[in-house]
């Protein structure tokens, strides 16, 4: 079984997590099965800290809502941790991938490299051995991670809004709309 991690999906994720280097982020990933793999189409950031049970559950209601409405549905998770060296999943960040497996139950979970935002590393869970990295079922539509590395190296960073940060204030769009055109521009 192989995940293929679209351009939008990628840029969002690297975003978020650049965005926030000195915290932890999180947030889940839409998407559809095709044939025996599954393709992940978007990234929605969730929360810049651990999240609390109902922003959790609020946000994953609002996104699955989202994902119905273009036939798709939630296959996973993505975090970043508040350590550049730390690659873990940690309990906090496995439990919330354990509720998203439990109701996708081929979901991944993807854990954000610090140092190489384009390339996270997918976990899948084993019934014995819990969440275990998975190196070579893993690929990206964009292989080399150009329009994310761009979009940070631009002298202003562009922006994502992470659910959290809609509930602070509404009028910023968790959905993050025009990320990946505003990223294009700036190859």
């Amino acid at each position: 079984m192989a995940y293929r991690v679209s351009e939008d999906a990628q840029v969002v994720m690297g975003l978020h997590a650049a965005q926030y280097p000195h915290l932890a982020v999180v947030g889940l990933l839409v998407g559809r099965e095709v044939g025996e793999g599954i393709e992940i189409t978007k990234a929605f950031p969730v929360a810049h800290q651990a999240p609390t049970a109902p922003l959790l559950e609020f946000a994953s209601m609002c996104i699955d809502a989202c994902a119905t409405e273009a036939k798709l549905k939630i296959v996973g998770m993505y975090v970043a941790n508040a350590r550049v060296d730390d690659m873990t999943l940690g309990p906090v960040y496995a439990r919330i991938a354990n509720t998203v497996e439990a109701q996708s139950s081929r979901s991944c979970a993807l854990v954000l490299d610090g140092r190489h935002l384009a390339t996270p590393r997918l976990l899948l869970k084993d019934v014995k051995k819990g969440w275990i990295e998975m190196e070579k079922r893993i690929a990206f539509e964009d292989d080399e991670g150009k329009v994310l590395m761009r979009a940070l190296e631009n002298n202003e960073p562009l922006k994502v809004v992470d659910f959290d940060e809609h509930l602070e204030q509404p009028s910023k769009d968790w959905r993050n709309p025009q990320v990946l055109s505003l990223a294009r521009l700036q190859v």
